[in-house]
């Protein structure tokens, strides 16, 4: 059986006609996408002191780690801000990504931080709950400083093991740059309560050695121990915890930072709640049991704080700087918007176009309903005469 392939085409324009098309089609998109206005973010001085408190606190704890000694590796902390921790301690609880470690060494993630928290409708003197751990002392940073620019009455609860490349040198976890930032009067809370973290939230697995050197990181620091027997066991004392510092208050927010198993639920939680604000439970899926599902359950927005790397791509931030990035940077505070107006005039000469381009005769019947038009008649082709090079 033979076929034959057809190739529509509108009758009576020629090449020359379709060429111009094609060209002005191109001239509008070029136009529309280079002449754009300067659009500032409706709360961009409040996103900068953010910003700039983050900074400060990173300053801090490196001239801390500074004065301790520390020395770290320009191969795996090319901005020398002594955040970024070792590829292995023994308090290390599992793997770490270098590349989005490095990331997050930047203090304009407490603004993105803040424009979520605002974006949830969180107001000065609210009450929101903080589940984090060591792993992201950077962002940890982020967190604290966004809330303490909001004027903010955190709840934090921490855990106190960390991956590789984050709060993980045993001389300086981040219960240490916690007390070390309160001291200096950068931050004005505390955590509330910590655990040992690792597996099952109990460091399930570690030595005698590194479990003791967890409890002496804790105890030098004087939080409170959250002894737990197990992931569920955690998640319950966790909320309970919550619940008897709320005082009978609702939380504005639970922020979570990192893959903590108890605060997100892990890898898999880490799967169903991408970075940002969550005011509903991710559609879709089995999302395991944890502080973040329970709160959503009660109507608590939440906003996950980790995968670095996707929340710089998201927000034109600098993957893996080598030099401290400037506060002000990043579409968070705002950027290039379009001009509707003129999207609109160009969505409408590339629609007039199109219509002369599909169906020529059309031309024919309007010319035909407009006054004078005796004066010039359509030709042949549907088109007026004065047009009639083109077809």
């Amino acid at each position: 059986m033979n076929y034959q392939v057809l190739y529509w085409r509108p009758q009576r324009l020629s090449r020359r006609w379709l060429w111009c098309s094609l060209i002005v089609s191109l001239l509008g998109l070029a136009l529309v996408q280079q002449w754009t206005s300067d659009a500032v973010a409706r709360n961009a001085d409040t996103l900068r002191q953010s910003a700039q408190k983050a900074a400060d606190a990173m300053q801090h704890i490196g001239a801390q780690q500074i004065a301790r000694g520390h020395r770290g590796l320009a191969a795996h902390d090319p901005q020398d801000s002594h955040l970024i921790g070792p590829s292995m301690s023994q308090v290390t609880t599992k793997m770490g990504a270098l590349e989005s470690k490095q990331t997050s060494v930047n203090a304009n993630f407490a603004a993105i931080v803040t424009a979520w928290l605002i974006e949830a409708g969180v107001q000065p003197g609210d009450r929101i709950a903080i589940g984090a751990s060591g792993s992201w002392p950077a962002l940890n940073i982020a967190v604290y400083a966004a809330a303490e620019t909001l004027q903010l009455r955190p709840t934090v609860v921490l855990s106190c093991g960390s991956s590789q490349y984050g709060a993980n040198a045993p001389e300086m976890m981040w219960v240490d740059m916690e007390r070390e930032l309160f001291d200096a009067q950068l931050i004005s809370f505390r955590a509330t309560a910590v655990s040992l973290g690792g597996l099952h939230d109990r460091a399930a697995g570690m030595t005698d050695d590194s479990r003791a050197l967890l409890l002496a990181a804790i105890g030098r620091n004087q939080v409170p121990l959250l002894a737990t027997d197990s992931i569920h066991d955690s998640i319950i004392q966790r909320m309970e915890l919550y619940e008897r510092r709320g005082e009978g208050e609702t939380y504005a927010a639970y922020i979570n930072v990192g893959g903590g198993s108890a605060s997100i639920g892990g890898s898999a939680g880490q799967q169903s709640f991408t970075a940002g604000l969550h005011t509903a439970l991710p559609a879709g899926g089995a999302v395991p049991d944890c502080v973040a599902s329970r709160m959503l359950e009660r109507g608590v927005p939440i906003l996950h704080v980790g995968d670095a790397r996707g929340i710089a791509d998201r927000y034109g931030l600098a993957i893996a700087p080598t030099e401290p990035p400037e506060v002000g940077m990043g579409s968070v505070y705002g950027g290039p918007r379009y001009r509707v107006w003129l999207v609109l005039a160009v969505m409408s000469l590339v629609w007039a176009m199109m219509v002369l381009t599909i169906a020529p005769r059309w031309w024919q019947s309007l010319w035909r309903r407009l006054p004078g038009s005796n004066d010039q008649k359509p030709t042949e082709t549907g088109l007026p005469v004065n047009v009639q090079w083109m077809v």
